[in-house]
């Protein structure tokens, strides 16, 4: 009886290894395709008892979001949904009071706020690469 959980333990751990390469494999290959479009800001809240989420917004060289994307959830299974609301601003002009008034939750304001903090700390280190090999 023993045995059979101890088969059961390791199939389901594979199985969940496997799926979350699949679901890394199918992100990057998304980035990928988004990257097309544009520069792409990425941000996540982690969730450690509320759902985790990843925003992705394409922004065009001025840092105004051509458009975004979403992913919450708990499970491997979670796929990328549009995420609209911010179209037309600049990465900038995101807020946390922004993000209220548009009725967010706080996991999706968290993202939203670490796609912007994201974005301005590497155009940061682009700067300051810039700098040195000058």
């Amino acid at each position: 009886m023993l045995g059979y959980f101890v088969a059961l333990a390791v199939a389901v751990w594979i199985a969940q290894t496997v799926l979350g390469l699949r679901q890394f494999r199918k992100f990057n290959n998304h980035i990928k395709e988004l990257r097309k479009e544009g520069r792409v800001a990425i941000g996540r809240a982690h969730g450690h008892f509320a759902a985790g989420v990843l925003v992705l917004f394409v922004i065009d060289s001025e840092c105004r979001i051509l458009r975004g994307e979403i992913m919450e959830g708990r499970t491997v299974f979670a796929g990328f949904k549009p995420f609209n609301h911010f179209n037309g601003l600049t990465l900038f002009e995101l807020s946390g009071e922004l993000c209220k008034s548009m009725k967010l939750s706080k996991q999706q304001i968290t993202a939203v706020i670490s796609a912007q903090k994201e974005y301005e700390s590497y155009k940061l280190m682009k700067t300051e690469e810039s700098l040195v090999v000058n």
